[in-house]
Order: C-alpha cells, then structure tokens, then sequence
C-alpha cells in the first residue's frame, strides 16, 4: 500500500513487509456508528504509510469514495442469506480476496463480519480480530452462538469500552484476549464541518432545543425523552427537543408527541448527515438507551461541539459523562419525571451547562483524538502480525 504525493492510494510495485497488512470487513461504509469508526480507522492508517484495504457487505456510504481514494478499491462480499450455496461462494471469494492482497490480518467489525469473516481468515490463513461495540443484547440466539464461535476463532477481540469488556469476560471470553481501543473523533473533520451553516435550520423549532441523535430503535428509548418534554416546558414554555435519526419507531413518537401535545415542539429530521452543523443550533445533547450501548460516538459528538450531555448509564456511557461534570448520567430505569429535573437543572444554569460542554470537549480531545486512537490501532495490528 502506498500514497502519492496528493494522499491517494496507488498499487504498491512490492510489498513492504515491514508493515502488517490489514484488512477491514464491516457491513457499508455509512458515516456512523461501527461502519464510520472502521472507515476512519482504515484511512487514518493509510495516510501514515500502513497498508490497508476494506471489504463490505453492501458497497455503499458516505466514506466510500474517501476510502478507495486511500485505502484502494473497495470489495464487496456479497452475502445476503444466512444458510445459501451463494453465501458458502462468497466466503470462498473473500478469502481468495485475502490471499490474492497478502492480507496479514483480517479485522471484523461487526456482528456480520465477525461471522462470516472468521470462515473466510480460517480458509485463507489471516490472522483474525473481531469486535465487541455494544453488549450484542439486540441480536436473536443463533446469531449470538455464531459470535461467540467467531471470538473464540479470534486472535484478539476488540471492545471499545471497560463496560463491553466486562459484559463479555463475564459470559466467557477469556479477560487476555481483550483489548479496549476508544472510538476515535476525528476533531478537524468535526469543526470544519461545524462551520458550514446547517442546510435545514428554517425547519428547526424556535426555542432552547436539546437534541438526541440515534436510530429509532426500541433500546434508544427516544419516547423517554418525549414524555419528559411537557413537564420541561410547564416551566420553559420555549423548551424544544430536536430527533434527529430514522428507524421504526418514528409513527409512534409522532404520535406520542401528538397525544402530550407537544407536536410542534418536537422536530423530527430523519437521518442526516450533517451531524456537526446541527449540534452548534443546540443547548443539550441526549442519548438515554435502556440496553445494547457500546461507547457513543453520538455522544462524542456532543463533546466535540462543546454541549452538555444528558444521558442514561448503559453501557459505556459512565464513561464519557461524569455527572456535574460533562453532564447528568441517569440511572436506566429513569422516569420522565428524573429526566425532566435533569433537563431542567441544565437549562436553568447556563454557565454551569457551558462548564460542562467545555468539559467535555477537553476530555474528547484527551482521550479519543485520531493520533492517540490510531497509534493503538499500529500497535495492536503489529502485535497481532508479529504474533504476540
């Protein structure tokens, strides 16, 4: 793998042994969650020198010219069924894939991934990591045992938070086998794009808006959120709640608006893209799961874009919002009633509110800035490849 002179990928005229050659397997290329985390970790390294490809399920998403602008062409795996002849061929595909780009190690990045790559390592003979980023508690039972077959598969087993670590050393992979590595802000793509002017902000309610950025899925639990709302604004009548997200549980939270009569003051965006322009239009940043979190990139978002956050301790949370300090950390089983008293609290003292924005993008830059994050990523996959 080699960059010119502009940061673009060009086919190497030797390989460089020197370097481990990784490969990332992740179901697309979208900008969030775990596709976003493997697409940045992978152009990170390139642009230091280190060879890296990616191979999808779905060649699709927001990085997926950026990533074949560094890391070269993207593969695409086409799997679509569980139990098909055509998934036995595609796995075969894939590790001819592997075998054909010198691929040292083979990096799963999710449940997918972790699955079907660790058959298609095994064939090839790539060393193999898969990843924990959430507590795999949404997942039907044959899709769990797949998993733990592929950890046990797995040189090393990626967790991006102690609270995932700890989730699955107690249900049986070994506490060595794995290692914590943070998801990573990319800070400067964050503030440039938090400078070009939000493209829907006419649609966006007047008023003190607090928003929450997630799928609709059951486990976010965004009508905890809605319900609390009415009670906020028996004090802030001006008080607004932005969702900004797609998923299945959009009819019922419009209709739950509707019900509490407080529809023209909860603003549904769907999915967006531009995250970071949205954010500075907001006072508070929520993300209240009951179940499933890893570690947030959404809230790490929020960090970076200096807001408090308000949030319920599930999963990796705790680790990023320490109350009274970046925030107001709830316990789960929160009532509207808790979280309107913390929605309250934050927007009653805006100095403290802006302490803790402040707060937290200090500690977003401290621990999860690209550099840090990408040198851990070095230095795991050459650990891996030198076979420690």
């Amino acid at each position: 793998m080699a960059m010119n002179g502009a940061g673009q990928f060009r086919e190497p005229t030797a390989l460089d042994r020197t370097a481990p050659r990784v490969a990332h397997l992740v179901f697309d290329l979208i900008r969030g969650g775990s596709e976003g985390q493997c697409a940045r970790v992978a152009m990170g390294l390139a642009q230091r020198g280190l060879p890296q490809r990616v191979a999808v399920f779905h060649r699709r998403g927001y990085f997926l010219e950026a990533v074949e602008a560094a890391c070269g062409p993207v593969h695409e795996v086409a799997i679509r069924r569980v139990a098909r002849f055509a998934t036995l061929r595609e796995i075969g595909r894939l590790a001819a894939w592997l075998r054909r780009e010198h691929i040292d190690v083979l990096h799963a990045w999710d449940a997918d991934a972790a699955i079907f790559g660790s058959f298609a390592a095994r064939l090839a003979g790539t060393r193999f990591l898969t990843s924990r980023r959430d507590l795999g508690q949404i997942y039907p039972r044959w899709k769990m045992a797949l998993m733990r077959r592929a950890d046990r598969r797995a040189v090393r087993v990626v967790a991006n938070a102690e609270a995932v670590r700890g989730h699955f050393v107690a249900r049986g992979v070994p506490a060595g086998k794995i290692v914590v590595l943070p998801n990573l802000l990319d800070l400067e793509e964050q503030d440039r794009l938090a400078a070009v002017p939000f493209a829907r902000a006419k649609e966006l309610p007047v008023g003190r808006r607090l928003v929450v950025v997630n799928r609709l899925d059951p486990e976010k639990n965004v009508g905890l959120l809605v319900e609390a709302l009415p009670l906020v604004r028996n004090e802030f009548p001006d008080a607004v709640l932005v969702v900004a997200g797609a998923g299945r549980d959009m009819p019922a939270l419009r209709a739950q608006a509707a019900g509490l009569g407080v529809a023209d003051a909860v603003c549904f965006l769907g999915e967006i893209h531009d995250v970071p322009a949205l954010l500075p239009l907001c006072e508070i940043g929520a993300l209240v799961p009951i179940r499933n979190e890893g570690l947030s990139n959404t809230i790490l978002e929020y960090m970076a874009a200096g807001l408090p956050v308000l949030a319920t301790d599930c999963g990796g949370n705790r680790e990023l919002v320490r109350s009274g300090d970046t925030g107001v950390l709830l316990p789960m089983s929160a009532a509207p009633a808790e979280v309107a008293a913390a929605w309250l609290d934050l927007l009653r003292d805006r100095d403290q509110a802006e302490q803790m924005g402040r707060a937290g993008r200090e500690q977003a830059v401290r621990h999860h800035a690209a550099p840090n994050v990408l040198a851990r990523f070095e230095r795991l996959y050459r650990q891996v490849f030198q076979g420690e």
